[in-house]
């Protein structure tokens, strides 16, 4: 009896902390990958799988998951995604477009996909999010001036009565932080104090708020670089920096507001610490391990998720780590493998679509490939749609490397984190990591390859 009664017990709990989300949805994508991501910390945003389909060929899924609480989430279709809020328990019956590309806009200027909600059994939460912004943008637009020239901060008063005119219904504590603290970036953007009275009235006493993009915004405003903007000593600080973890924190706790606010204090300095694992090596060194020692002690669960997250993030592409292998084929149908260069120092290039910019990194590509000879294995790789313009251009130019085709190996791009063509990667001989992303060859590239060439 006492087993059975356990049981339900851990049934109950799991019950109440995963919930079930489903989302119908059209796409004008078919047979697409399409996965669903969320969020639960936006210091480093990194994104939790719950669910991956495949669109059908008239462009209908379906995707299920559990969620624990309200969350921003992602949909990818394919690469493409749009960003929606999931709350638990809900449906969501939605449609993404997919623009075209244009070949001759660049990656900034594309156009974005566009998700519509058609129903949701959310409470209104969604819609009232959506709403809540494009309240808020139309009326900057038509205040600009009396806002940010004349700083006139009773117009932001006003922005928050038209909200509450137009979604008397708000009743979700989310959706209000949410307008609070949007709200509260645009007084800190007239500010004269360097944004001291918005810390006061939005952070110091207030509950951190990990899922939150509006609080999440305005904190890494506020606090980037936040050791050096605060009344620290420089070199007291980096003293205690170098000294260890136990002085380190110490010290930062001689400012009031890291005081009375541990659990926002460790934030600030997780953040401000994970910047700093990019700077020199010495730097790196301390900030890991300051990092490392706040994970064993901490008594904040999210803070826990958040270091792991920057770990990982660190790890992924660091100098040496395994390299993604990929089995692609080239311009004559033939299966190529990274794993076959092993021996090589390798140079990857991920191409798609054709402008002045890749014609003359290109063209700088087979100079140094005429002067690398074998020393250093040149791959491109191109998306699909893109495979015949560019096995047409190296039989014209005569490009002496392979050309291999992505083909529907989408996921390779986030492998590498590429996110804007061309893009170009080293690995080094075991398919070691060298350098992601490496410069353009009409850049530092030369320099790098000498660099991580033999080692």
């Amino acid at each position: 009896m006492k087993r059975l009664f356990t049981v339900l017990f851990l049934s109950l709990c799991l019950g109440m902390m995963a919930q079930n989300v489903i989302i119908t949805g059209k796409t004008n994508k078919t047979d697409a990958l399409v996965r669903l991501f969320v969020y639960d910390e936006l210091i480093t945003s990194t994104g939790t799988l719950i669910a991956e389909t495949r669109s059908d060929a008239k462009g209908y899924f379906m995707l299920n998951g559990d969620i624990s609480q309200i969350l921003p989430a992602r949909i990818f279709v394919g690469l493409e995604n749009a960003d929606l809020y999931l709350t638990p328990n809900a449906r969501y019956d939605l449609e993404i477009i997919i623009p075209e590309k244009d070949p001759s806009a660049s990656y900034f200027e594309r156009e974005q996909p566009t998700l519509r909600i058609k129903t949701a059994t959310d409470k209104g939460l969604y819609r009232q999010i959506i709403y809540s912004e494009q309240i808020v943008n139309s009326y900057l637009m038509e205040h600009f001036n009396q806002i940010y020239r004349g700083r006139q901060i009773r117009y932001i008063d006003s922005i928050q009565s038209d909200i509450n005119r137009e979604l008397p219904d708000i009743s979700s504590s989310f959706v209000k932080d949410f307008n609070r603290y949007k709200l509260a970036s645009i007084k800190l953007s007239i500010s004269t104090d360097h944004g001291k009275r918005i810390i006061k009235d939005y952070f110091d006493g207030k509950p951190v708020l990990y899922t939150l993009p509006a609080y999440m915004d305005l904190f890494k405003e506020l606090f980037d670089n936040y050791f050096n903007k605060s009344q620290y000593d420089i070199h007291a600080l980096n003293e205690a920096f170098l000294t260890g973890p136990a002085a380190f924190l110490d010290y930062l706790n001689t400012d009031p507001l890291m005081a009375h606010n541990p659990r926002l204090a460790e934030l600030i300095t997780i953040h401000n610490l994970q910047k700093m694992c990019y700077g020199d090596r010495e730097t790196r060194y301390y900030a890991k391990a300051h990092l490392d020692q706040i994970n064993k002690n901490t008594r904040f669960t999210e803070h826990k998720t958040i270091i792991s997250n920057i770990f990982k993030r660190l790890n992924r592409f660091a100098t040496g780590s395994e390299a993604t292998d990929f089995e692609l084929k080239d311009s004559d149908n033939k299966t190529v493998r990274l794993s076959d260069y092993k021996k090589n120092l390798v140079l990857l290039q991920f191409v798609d679509g054709q402008s002045a910019v890749s014609e003359r990194q290109m063209a700088r590509l087979k100079e140094l490939h005429q002067q690398w000879q074998d020393s250093v294995q040149i791959i491109t790789i191109s998306t699909k749609d893109q495979m015949a313009a560019y096995k047409k251009k190296f039989d014209e130019k005569h490009y002496g490397w392979p050309l291999l085709d992505l083909g529907n190996d989408i996921l390779l791009l986030e492998a590498y984190d590429v996110r804007t063509f061309p893009e170009y990667i080293l690995i080094k001989p075991g398919t070691k990591i060298g350098e992601v992303p490496a410069p353009a060859p009409d850049q530092y590239l030369e320099e790098r390859v000498r660099k991580l060439y033999g080692k």
